[in-house]
């Protein structure tokens, strides 16, 4: 049974979702800080750097956005363009831009500029087929579509729907474009509410919220929604307060003793493995078996409750048996098909080093 638990305190609202009672994902919004991934703005070209084929563009922020186009496109300072925020400021680094909007519906991804179809990786055989031939059909021209994981065994009045209203949100989006001046933002996906009943809530989610004003907002969407009143916490009530709590450090425990330190970096995470005080029962290398297992199982967790994307770097304890490392590989490439967000498992470098990308989720 999917649980999501809802509290908002000052001015973050926070949601865990749970699943079997485990959770499997932890969302922020913070009202002082919101993300800009996923906006959509009308923006003026500050800067031109022809060799990089880039160019930095003023959304009406204290810092302009990079962004990368193909050897295509001419821009020239003091131009309009339509782009979409697809990776949040980093420290120093600016915010990174893109010129293909994506806008997502529970169902579909809309791709207006692009001519493109595509089915989730989670769905397989002829369903896939299906869900294609599907997209295809229903796409409007010059324009495309992905198929999301939910989608599986709808019909085509159902995706015809959840396209329409994607069209709206487009077409709203197309208009403020030619009536608003730049700097302007167009269109925000930021809505921490809306986003998580889009993307996590079924007819048989029970949604259990502390915040009068978020249960309000609820209640008129959708069904099974229980006003938190006890005195304790939420959060200490369904015993998540930990996951939360870890989310945001540098170094988690590993079972048998040993740790993980994750340090995010504007290039890339690194994290590092290592046995701490687990000296354990057996051989040497059946114990870095299982500091190295243990800490594979809470890395991809990691990954994904603190919605990592980019390149990671892992640096595990040196193996000296191959199929120690076999097993190893095998075991994160297992674990990482789970992950909703596409993640690959690139190698083991010849230094031991595990090489992951991870796309990231701005939904």
């Amino acid at each position: 049974m999917k649980k999501i638990i809802i509290s908002h305190k000052l001015l973050e609202t926070c949601a865990v979702v749970l699943e079997n009672g485990e959770v499997t994902a932890i969302h922020f919004s913070h009202e002082d800080n919101p993300r800009l991934v996923g906006n959509t703005y009308k923006g003026r070209v500050k800067n031109v750097l022809p060799g990089m084929r880039a160019a930095f563009v003023d959304i009406g922020r204290d810092k302009n956005v990079f962004l990368q186009f193909n050897a295509s496109k001419k821009f020239s300072v003091g131009q309009d363009v339509l782009i979409q925020i697809d990776k949040d400021e980093i420290g120093a680094k600016c915010a990174r831009a893109t010129l293909n909007i994506s806008l997502a519906g529970r169902l579909l991804i809309f791709l207006p500029t692009l001519n493109y179809i595509g089915v989730s990786n989670k769905i397989r055989g002829e369903e896939r087929q299906r869900l294609h031939a599907l997209a295809k059909k229903i796409r409007p021209t010059n324009s495309g579509l992905i198929v999301r994981t939910a989608a599986e065994s709808c019909d085509e009045k159902f995706l015809l729907n959840d396209l329409a209203n994607l069209l709206k949100v487009w077409n709203k989006i197309c208009e403020k474009n030619v009536k608003k001046k730049s700097p302007a933002l167009l269109y925000s996906d930021n809505n921490l509410i809306e986003n998580i009943l889009r993307d996590n809530f079924t007819p048989e989610t029970e949604i259990i919220v502390d915040n009068l004003k978020i249960y309000r907002q609820l209640i008129a969407n959708v069904d099974n929604v229980i006003f938190y009143e006890d005195s304790e916490p939420i959060f200490e009530k369904f015993s998540v307060a930990e996951e939360i709590f870890k989310i945001n450090q540098r170094e988690l425990s590993l079972p048998s003793g040993g740790q993980i330190v994750i340090d995010k970096t504007e290039a890339l995470t690194a994290i590092d493995v290592n046995t701490g005080k687990f000296i354990g029962d057996k051989n040497f290398d059946e114990t870095i078996l299982k500091t190295n297992m243990e800490a594979a199982k809470l890395i991809l967790k990691q990954l994904k409750l603190r919605d990592i994307g980019g390149i990671i770097i892992v640096d595990f304890i040196d193996m000296e048996s191959d199929a120690h490392k076999k097993i190893l590989m095998n075991f994160l490439r297992e674990r990482a098909a789970f992950d909703r967000n596409k993640t690959k498992i690139i190698d083991m470098t010849p230094l031991g080093l595990v090489e992951i990308t991870r796309q990231s989720s701005r939904h």
